[in-house]
């Protein structure tokens, strides 16, 4: 945070044989710190904001575990209203974020871009690490909203 610099964040794979480090997807989003405090714990609690996706072209583990890597920034696709066919997704994500405060909050929602909401959904619904891959694998939203849809998931009432 100092430094204003980010981090990156992939989804894991499973650990190799033999190897304790769990690998990355090569698909990830540039992380950004915005806020710090030490909770009565003891322990660092984060606010960070993820800002770019990326392609992961390369890494490294070092000596601590620590992943090195490099990669190359996505550019985002323009912003566009969710097409009425998946307006269901929003109302979904609308309810799930309801359920989810004040524990986890999005000062920024923004229900009506498809990329947001295809990108909080795929974020907060518990799907397999394999198939988010191939979801976030590709860069084409509507298509991330139909497999979204696919999965047929409905919200239980309290």
């Amino acid at each position: 945070m100092k430094e204003e610099i980010g981090f990156g964040v992939c989804l894991a794979q499973a650990s190799t044989e033999g190897n304790e480090a769990l690998l990355p997807y090569p698909i990830g989003t540039l992380a950004r710190i915005v806020d710090f405090d030490q909770g009565d714990d003891g322990l660092l609690q984060i606010t960070a904001v993820g800002e770019q996706e990326f392609r992961l072209s390369g890494y490294e583990l070092e000596a601590d575990k620590l992943l090195m890597g490099e990669v190359e920034l996505q550019d985002r696709p323009d912003k566009f209203a969710v097409p009425l066919e998946f307006s269901s997704l929003a109302v979904k994500l609308s309810q799930i974020l309801d359920h989810l405060e004040p524990h986890i909050t999005f000062p920024d929602r923004d229900l009506d871009d498809a990329e947001w909401v295809c990108n909080r959904l795929l974020e907060l619904l518990p799907i397999d690490a394999g198939e988010k891959f191939e979801m976030l694998n590709s860069f084409d939203t509507v298509s991330r909203l139909q497999a979204l849809e696919d999965l047929s998931f409905s919200i239980a009432e309290e």
